[in-house]
């Protein structure tokens, strides 16, 4: 812990912080977006002092994997942009998202710069994923070049019309190994999935109680293993996203076993609910991908976040509306899968893991901010310490909320949500992204957002 040479321009007074070493009462010191100073309580003087006395003073939280104003399938995009969708993401403790680059043929660089160009309407900082769905020599020399402008991380989808097939997988990860980047997968089997989903034809109608049986675990398991392979040979690091359960996170843990250098996210809807869901009058707000899965799985993952095993808690972030659900009221094969929850994400976490017992405050930070940080070279953020960020959250873990879909404080942008109805406690009086208030009494930086630049290797 050290005083400054000069006086910080604010201090965070009065909480209960948690550094990147420590927890205690400290004095949290801030100049110019930077944190200068960590110190015993009343040795830090500043100008401006926040008062964060009754609360826990924390890092802001990371989302690695959101879809803002993200292009339906029907036509359109997602009914939110990033202004909107981030000081959300701000009011409930997000201070940093990763977002995607749509894949598109024609020029990817061309596709990011326009992506970014929308992104920086945010108020909180943001980075990345271009999303890959053909390789070829053009292709090939964007991904290096992507890398070289900080878009460090990919996605490739294994099912879907865009998806890659096995053998542009394994040259894939080669070329995003030798240019230094990160793949990343959503790791469904195609070909398993097809038969699957035809299994559950001959069986009845497709309606929501039996979307899970239509994409069981197994087909997760079967792509991993395949992507993990190629990894092994390449020594290179893969990134999983939306580990649904422990068919999958199973299959990572083995290839770990032997040296594997495999990085994987679960999303907060995993972990608040379980396939008992599909049940519901209101199954249909449950169709994502991959399903929701058991209370068993539920239970695996929720160790997984609380030993560190995973690398983040995501929100797969979709502002779809109940318009672009509604066709698959009665057939889950005619909707858009996928939920909104960037703003529900963090506070979802905090009182599943840490009020339910689950997870301690120490726990909740490593998966909410380091982990994620570590995990996607975002050098400057995930942690309260001399030099970082001051991407910091005064949390006040007494305050109470009910989420519901009808009131603006407590919803992710859309008309229907999958978290409404459920009550808690925990949420931000404050919110600083690089020592800006963006969430609290005072709002002064909002639309302050910047690009993160990811070094992962």
């Amino acid at each position: 812990m050290t005083e400054p040479d000069t006086r910080p321009q604010q201090v965070i007074r009065g909480g209960h912080v948690v550094t990147a070493h420590d927890e205690g009462a400290f004095d949290v010191g801030i100049t110019d977006g930077r944190i200068v100073a960590i110190g015993a309580p009343g040795t830090v003087t500043a100008d401006r002092v926040l008062d964060a006395r009754g609360c826990i003073v924390m890092p802001g939280g990371i989302d690695p994997h959101t879809h803002i104003a993200w292009p339906l399938a029907s036509g359109g995009t997602g009914h939110d942009d990033f202004g909107s969708a981030t000081a959300r993401a701000a009011a409930w403790g997000t201070t940093a998202v990763i977002d995607f680059v749509p894949g598109r043929q024609g020029s990817l660089i061309a596709a990011a710069e326009e992506r970014l160009e929308q992104a920086g309407a945010s108020v909180i900082d943001y980075t990345l994923h271009p999303v890959i769905t053909e390789l070829n020599a053009e292709r090939n020399a964007e991904i290096a070049q992507l890398i070289s402008m900080g878009l460090s991380s990919f996605k490739v989808y294994t099912t879907y019309d865009s998806r890659m097939e096995t053998a542009d997988i394994r040259r894939f990860i080669r070329v995003a190994a030798e240019a230094g980047g990160l793949p990343g997968f959503h790791a469904e089997h195609h070909a398993l999935l097809t038969d699957a989903l035809a299994a559950t034809r001959t069986h009845g109608p497709t309606t929501i109680p039996r979307f899970p049986q239509s994409r069981p675990g197994h087909t997760e398991r079967a792509s991993i293993r395949e992507i993990v392979g190629f990894a092994e040979e390449f020594d290179s690091p893969v990134y999983i996203y939306h580990v649904s359960g422990l068919d999958a996170f199973g299959q990572i843990q083995e290839a770990r076993s032997v040296g594997v250098d495999v990085r994987a996210e679960t999303c907060a809807h995993y972990l608040v609910h379980d396939d008992s869901a599909y049940q519901r009058k209101d199954g249909w707000k449950y169709v994502i991908t991959p399903p929701i899965r058991s209370q068993h799985d539920r239970d695996g993952l929720w160790q997984a976040v609380a030993d560190g095993t995973l690398n983040a808690v995501a929100s797969d972030h979709c502002c779809y509306s109940l318009a672009d659900k509604s066709a698959g009221f009665q057939d889950f094969t005619a909707m858009e899968p996928g939920a909104p929850g960037i703003a529900s994400r963090m506070p979802m976490l905090w009182n599943f893991g840490v009020n339910s017992g689950r997870l301690t405050t120490r726990q909740f930070v490593d998966i909410n901010s380091r982990i994620p940080a570590e995990t996607f070279g975002l050098g400057d953020k995930g942690r309260i310490e001399i030099g970082a960020d001051a991407d910091i959250v005064v949390w006040d873990p007494d305050a109470s909320w009910t989420w519901s879909v009808g009131e603006p404080e407590t919803a992710n942008g859309s008309d229907y949500d999958i978290y409404d109805g459920i009550a808690g406690h925990g949420r931000p009086r404050y919110t600083l992204s690089r020592g800006r208030t963006v969430f609290g009494p005072e709002v002064s930086g909002a639309g302050h957002g910047q690009f993160i630049a990811q070094r992962i290797r």
